[in-house]
C-alpha cells in the first residue's frame, strides 16, 4: 500500500477516529456485526477528497470533517448493503442482516447533517444515494452477462464516480467557492471516481491512464484560471495515481 502524506493529514485521522467511534455499538463492535473489508483507498479516498478541496478554498472549520464523515456514511452504508446474500440456505434475519446496518449508517449520516446545520446538502445527498442504489442494480442485473467496457464504465459511474464528484462539489460549496468552481471541481471528484472504480473492474491500466490525465488536465484548468493553491488537491491526485498504477488485488484490498 502507498503510505498516506497528506497536508490535512491531522483533520483525516479525526474523521477516522469519530467514524470509530460513532459506528460502535455496546455490546457489539462494528467488526462484529458485519464483516467489511475496507481498504486504504476505501478509507481514504472520500474523506480525503472533502478536506483537501475545503483546504484549497480555505475552509479550515469543523463542519469540513463534518462532511467529510457524512460523506463516508454513506459510502460504508452502499459497501454494507451489498454484503446482502441471495443463498437459499441462509436463515432470513442474517439475509437482512446487513441491510439493518447499513440503514444505520444512513441514519448516522442523516444525524451529522442536523447536527452541523448542514441539511442543505440533504437533497444533494439523497439524489446521489439513489444513484448508487441503481448502480447497483444495475450490476446485479447484468450479473450473468458479460459486460463491454461502456456498459461497466456507466456501472461505475453509478456507483463510485457519483460519490466522489458530490464530495468534491459539496466541499467546494461549504467553503464559498463560485458555482463554476464548484462545477470544475466535482468534474475533478468524478475522475477520480471513475479511475477508481475502472482499477477495481479490471478496465486496464490504459483506461485507468486516461482517467487520471482527464483529472490532471481539470486541475490544470482550475489551477491557471482560478489562481488558487490546489496543493491539497495534487496530494489526493498523486496519491490515487500511485496506488492506482499497481495490479488490482481484491485479497489485499479488502472488496
Amino acid at each position: 500500500m502507498v503510505s498516506v502524506e497528506f497536508s490535512f493529514l491531522e483533520k483525516l485521522t479525526n474523521v477516522q477516529k469519530r467514524l470509530h467511534q460513532e459506528i460502535n455499538f455496546k455490546p457489539a463492535g462494528f467488526e462484529e456485526l458485519v464483516k467489511l473489508d475496507m481498504d486504504e483507498l476505501d478509507q481514504t479516498v472520500n474523506p480525503a477528497i472533502v478536506l483537501a478541496v475545503c483546504q484549497a478554498f480555505k475552509e479550515p472549520g469543523q463542519k469540513s470533517e463534518a462532511l467529510a464523515g457524512i460523506i463516508q456514511y454513506v459510502f460504508m452504508a452502499n459497501k454494507v448493503h451489498k454484503l446482502m446474500k441471495d443463498d437459499l440456505d441462509i436463515v432470513e434475519e442474517l439475509r437482512q442482516f446487513p441491510v439493518l446496518v447499513g440503514d444505520l449508517l444512513y441514519g448516522k449520516f442523516f444525524l451529522e447533517l442536523c447536527r452541523e446545520k448542514l441539511l442543505l446538502f440533504l437533497g444533494p445527498v439523497a439524489q446521489v444515494m439513489g444513484t448508487m442504489s441503481e448502480g447497483g442494480i444495475s450490476r446485479w442485473l447484468s450479473r450473468d452477462k458479460k459486460l463491454g467496457k461502456a456498459e461497466s464504465l456507466k456501472i461505475i459511474e453509478m456507483e463510485s464516480a457519483s460519490l466522489t464528484a458530490l464530495a468534491a462539489r459539496l466541499s467546494a460549496e461549504l467553503a464559498g467557492a463560485s458555482v463554476p468552481l464548484q462545477h470544475q471541481v466535482e468534474a475533478f471528484g468524478w475522475e477520480l471516481g471513475l479511475a477508481w472504480g475502472a482499477w477495481k473492474e479490471r478496465l486496464g491500466n490504459i483506461e485507468v491512464q486516461s482517467i487520471l490525465q482527464r483529472a490532471n488536465t481539470i486541475l490544470n484548468e482550475i489551477s491557471s484560471e482560478s489562481h488558487l493553491q490546489l496543493h491539497p488537491l495534487r496530494e489526493v491526485y498523486l496519491f490515487m495515481a500511485k496506488q492506482l498504477n499497481t495490479d488490482y488485488n481484491p485479497q489485499e484490498a479488502g472488496a
